[in-house]
């Protein structure tokens, strides 16, 4: 066997030199890497936060829409005139810290407010005359245009919410005569009724018996054109059954003229339902909780006091109501009143607007209603009833009557984005 010496003295080749660098790049494409992913989580985090305040922002202006809603509802800027810019915004800090601030803006063809305002309408809402200053007591937002700013509870995030509120539909068909009656009518005082606009002055679904010794009707005077139903009635009635410039008497007690329509069959076997849903488009229950702005008892409607623009219901099926001395509604701003059960009236009573009974009416005052009377049952009494019609319309052609229910967001007019 053959042996080879070792050579000890010859160097062998190093491994491992490469290692050094290689493990250097390795670190700082790692570091490299690290980095990356440190300010890519920094800024999901940051995204995450601004999402989370856009959000807080964005549901603390859809709790201020809602605030509105419940503001208006209640009565509120709808039917309070504001005084102050301080009536008219509302803020609040919610429980998770975001806050809010309402501003009701004017939404009229003279004062319009941005439709869809953007970040900076809420930094400059205060200085807006048409939602924040400037308000004196004739001011009145029927349909007010509302805009909500909600903030972060940073403060760092600003979200408007900008919706129209309309009201809810009170009349679907408004009366074109001043007494309605499907019973008998027999006023044993006196009962003066005046239509400036057509011929019709009493229409009974029972024999009109009595509208008492002083008792008469008026229509406009012939020689007068027809005039446009946005004007009120003249105020020149004349005290006894005869003309003047602007009327002519054609009933009393010794005479029925044309324009009484009594015994009429088609009324008198209207269902009391029918009668009212024609009027309303709404049978009672539904109107009373969907459409009516306020409803009361007949305890209550003693002591009824409005300014008007309001549809009101005086419950209680049974219940012999009475109103207060004084005036309700007014000319721009009549009301429909809906009395459930009988209407007896004494005293000295106004009412601008549509007074529907649900029962009979008994007149033992004085009771002047500028509009219409519409009653299911009789109409009798031993008082003086006066109704002068008026058709209460706009100039634009609507009628004031129809557009006094509960407020409601317009469909359609909701903004949230910019």
């Amino acid at each position: 066997m053959q042996h080879y010496p070792r050579d000890f003295g010859r160097k062998l080749p190093q491994r491992g030199a490469a290692a050094l660098p290689v493990g250097v790049l390795l670190l700082f494409i790692a570091a490299l890497v690290l980095i990356a992913v440190s300010r890519t989580t920094l800024m999901e985090q940051r995204i995450s936060g601004n999402e989370i305040r856009i959000r807080q922002a964005l549901q603390a202006g859809q709790a201020g829409i809602s605030h509105a809603m419940a503001y208006m509802k209640a009565g509120g800027i709808d039917r309070v005139s504001p005084t102050s810019q301080a009536d008219a915004i509302t803020s609040l800090t919610l429980p998770t810290g975001a806050s809010y601030q309402v501003y009701y803006c004017d939404p009229s063809p003279d004062s319009p407010p941005d439709p869809y305002p953007g970040v900076d309408a809420c930094e400059v809402a205060t200085s807006r005359s048409s939602c924040a200053s400037g308000f004196t007591t004739t001011d009145k937002f029927g349909l007010p245009l509302v805009l909500a700013c909600g903030r972060s509870d940073d403060g760092i995030a600003l979200q408007p919410v900008v919706v129209s509120f309309s009201r809810a539909t009170t009349m679907t068909d408004s009366p074109d005569n001043p007494l309605i009656s499907k019973g008998t009518l027999n006023v044993q005082g006196s009962a003066t009724v005046t239509n400036y606009f057509n011929n019709l002055t009493i229409w009974t679904g029972g024999p009109t018996e009595s509208i008492g010794n002083a008792g008469k009707t008026f229509i406009r005077n012939p020689n007068i054109p027809q005039p446009e139903m946005t004007e009120s009635p003249p105020s020149d009635i004349p005290t006894s059954c005869k003309a003047n410039a602007s009327y002519i008497c054609v009933t009393d007690k010794t005479a029925k003229g044309p324009d009484v329509i009594d015994q009429d069959l088609t009324l008198k076997n209207l269902s009391d339902e029918d009668m009212f849903r024609n009027y309303f488009g709404h049978d009672f229950e539904t109107y009373r909780d969907e459409v009516a702005t306020r409803v009361i008892t007949a305890a209550q409607a003693s002591s009824l006091a409005t300014p008007g623009g309001e549809a009101i219901v005086i419950t209680g099926s049974t219940a012999s109501v009475s109103l207060p001395n004084g005036t309700i509604g007014n000319t721009d701003n009549p009301v429909v009143l809906i009395i459930e059960g009988n209407w007896n009236q004494g005293g000295n009573t106004t009412v601008y607007g549509v007074v529907y009974v649900m029962g009979s009416m008994g007149v033992q005052g004085n009771v002047t209603v500028y509009g219409n009377v519409s009653v299911e049952g009789a109409v009798g009494g031993t008082g003086s009833l006066d109704v002068i019609y008026d058709p209460f319309a706009n100039n634009d052609g609507s009628n004031k009557l129809q557009k006094l229910g509960k407020p409601g967001m317009l469909s359609g007019s909701w903004r949230d984005w910019l």
